[in-house]
């Protein structure tokens, strides 16, 4: 009897020991559970929180691209080119702003009789320039111009040679800028600019003599045939040589003056020069000098003294 409430007392122990061991277990993994819950539900509050301070604050997006038409920033001049000979030379066409002719564009026609420029908008006066002028031995600045005269057929009594001005807008082509007038005649002033690419002066340079056993004090004087301006230089006691520099391109004639004490005569580059000075020449009118930007004329050596009065026109020394 005592056995057995023994046993029986046993196992309410045990049952007891069960139960208090299974409510711990529980409470243990109800507090595990609640608190992974807990720090989930934490974890998700404040990714919400930091999604939506961020929308408040405008996080920058990236802009989408948008396509913008381009609009041209350049005009075309267009047209023909001619020169008053058998051939045609390469040529320079300029194009000068109107309103600043040290700003210019330019290209160049090596063959064909077309051209086109590509500008900036704006108005222009148009010329065009051989490139090799001193290879043709052509008059120093002779050029091409799209003037009045083109406009008026480039016909006998077309005497206007004012510029036309040629405006320009960006996107257009102009055509028909023909610079075609040739015909300027020399030493009328147009308003023609020079060649921009041929900027500069020249010289003349030579060799000096004179008819006795020394060569007096000289003064060498180039005379610009179409305008009033001369330039000289001066040379010393048996000078054999003599050079001006600094001539403003165009066509001279060279005559030499004996200066101080000397005899009161002078001597020229003539064609009695050219000739020889033998007593078969006998012809001593000038020579026509071209002068061109950056180049020396050598060889024109202004000797002939021996023009008698009446024999041709020479000018008279203008220093004195």
């Amino acid at each position: 009897m005592k056995r057995s409430k023994m046993r029986v007392l046993i196992v309410l122990l045990s049952l007891t020991v069960l139960t208090l061991s299974a409510c711990s277990l529980t409470n243990f993994l109800e507090d595990l559970i609640g608190t992974q819950t807990d720090s989930a539900e934490e974890q998700v509050s404040a990714t919400l929180q930091a999604l939506e301070s961020d929308k408040a604050a405008g996080t920058p997006q990236e802009a989408t691209p948008t396509i913008e038409e381009t609009q041209p920033s350049k005009g075309t001049i267009s047209g023909e080119i001619t020169y008053p000979s058998e051939f045609l030379p390469p040529q320079r066409i300029v194009a000068f702003d109107v309103n600043d002719m040290n700003t210019h564009y330019m290209t160049e026609v090596h063959s064909g009789v077309t051209y086109s420029l590509e500008l900036p908008p704006g108005t222009y006066y148009v010329l065009a320039y051989v490139i090799d002028l001193e290879a043709l031995g052509a008059t120093p600045g002779l050029s091409g111009a799209y003037s009045q005269a083109v406009l008026c057929g480039l016909q006998y009594g077309c005497d206007d040679h004012s510029l036309v001005p040629v405006q320009v807008n960006a996107g257009q082509t102009m055509a028909g800028i023909d610079p075609v007038d040739w015909y300027l005649p020399p030493g009328e002033d147009a308003g023609w600019p020079s060649d921009p690419a041929k900027a500069g002066t020249g010289a003349i340079s030579g060799d000096l003599g004179f008819p006795s056993e020394y060569i007096p004090p000289l003064r060498v004087v180039a005379f610009n045939i179409y305008t009033d301006h001369y330039f000289y230089v001066d040379t010393l006691l048996n000078q054999s040589t003599y050079q001006i520099d600094n001539l403003p391109p165009g066509t001279y004639r060279v005559v030499a003056f004996v200066r101080e004490d000397g005899p009161d005569f002078s001597g020229g580059y003539s064609h009695f020069v050219t000739c020889g000075m033998t007593v078969d020449c006998n012809n001593h009118n000038l020579i026509d000098v071209n002068v061109y930007a950056g180049q020396v004329t050598e060889d024109i050596d202004p000797i002939d003294f021996y023009a008698q009065p009446g024999e041709a026109d020479w000018p008279e020394d203008p220093t004195q």
